[in-house]
């Protein structure tokens, strides 16, 4: 791969170095000739008018009609230059819209050992495990379920897999071994477009658009106006909406960098709660809320999406200790999972990360 890189690298570099020493040389020789071009001008316009065969006038005109041309071809490099860049980048976005489906829909389920797990819940994990590089496993022999309508709460350190298991969850990938179920069907069944629907998701690195407030929450999704309210409602950023120069129609600036961080994420959580989901995933969104903020935001998320089945991955144990479900993970695998009070008890890293930030 290395070798590949800089195959690859090497071809860029002596590429650019071409056209970067051609667009040096450019303006320096249409100068040059520019400049010389108005020396022989009036030295044999010097002579014409001197030997009484051209009026100063007309000299004065060539050098007028001389300078105008030139400058005309100077543009027309540039011009050329513009054109090649918009070709080059027409022709990658063209290579990125008509790209296929990596991940294509199963026509039909397969027949596998574990199709009775399906039963056991909603979403069920049944012996998953997943490698990125095809070499170690990212995650390993993962199993769970969750009921409609349960939270189910994510901990672990961080590179223990949480957010893959999201990414597995709403197919960016297929698991290496094993299945995953939902609704009682393998997700690879599921129209990907479809499948994508049924999640409203908050990841780590969203992005926030620059946009009005509105269209940032509704995302180009059929949401009207109350719908939008109760989501900014919901995720306590309403207060101030209200309080910005133009309410929803105020403008964001790239990635919501007129906001705080606490601000975007809240923002984000709008988003993803404004069309009530079958499946709410938050991944890591409270990181930048104070605690009392994050306390107020989960019971409102739970009001506001009570019959949504809800995925939280978190760093603090206060974000999913009230949830129904909570999985530990550790290293890619399962290291304990059970509610608040019986991973207390039975699971000893989930134990000592409680008592770390709880006391």
């Amino acid at each position: 791969e290395r070798s590949r890189f800089e195959e690859a690298n090497t071809d860029v570099v002596e590429k650019e170095k071409k056209a970067a020493t051609m667009m040096a040389l450019t303006n320096p020789v249409m100068n040059f000739l520019l400049n010389m071009g108005w020396v022989a001008i009036i030295f044999v316009g010097a002579i014409r008018v001197d030997a009484g065969l051209t009026a100063p006038g007309t000299i004065i005109a060539f050098l007028t009609y001389f300078t105008i041309i030139l400058n005309a071809m100077l543009s027309i490099t540039r011009l050329f230059v513009m054109f090649s860049k918009a070709g080059a980048s027409a022709a990658r976005v063209q290579d990125v819209l008509n790209a296929g489906q990596e991940l294509e829909k199963m026509e039909q389920p397969l027949e596998t050992d574990g199709a009775n797990a399906c039963q056991d819940g909603f979403i069920v994990f049944d012996h998953v495990s997943f490698s990125y590089n095809g070499c170690a496993d990212n995650l390993s022999d993962i199993s769970f379920s969750v009921q409609r309508g349960e939270s189910l709460g994510i901990i672990g350190a961080t590179g223990s897999g949480k957010s893959t298991l999201i990414s597995l969850l709403m197919r960016f990938y297929d698991a290496g071994r094993g299945h995953i179920y939902l609704d009682g069907r393998d997700i690879r069944t599921f129209d990907p477009g479809r499948l994508h629907a049924r999640f409203g998701t908050v990841f780590q690195n969203d992005i926030l658009f620059e946009d009005t407030v509105s269209e940032n929450i509704r995302l180009g999704r059929a949401i009207s106006d109350k719908q939008m309210e109760d989501a900014a409602e919901c995720a306590q950023i309403q207060p101030h909406i209200l309080s910005m120069p133009d309410g929803y129609e105020s403008d964001l600036a790239i990635r919501g960098n007129n906001l705080s961080g606490g601000q975007k994420q809240r923002l984000l959580i709008a988003r993803a709660v404004a069309a009530r989901p079958d499946i709410l995933i938050l991944d890591d969104s409270s990181s930048a809320l104070d605690y009392k903020t994050d306390s107020l935001l989960r019971k409102e998320i739970a009001r506001y999406c009570a019959g949504s089945t809800a995925i939280i991955v978190a760093q603090r144990v206060s974000s999913v200790m009230n949830c129904d479900r909570i999985l530990v993970l550790d290293e890619g695998r399962i290291a304990g999972n059970g509610s608040h009070e019986e991973l207390m008890e039975n699971c000893s890293i989930y134990r000592k990360i409680s008592e770390l930030q709880l006391q």
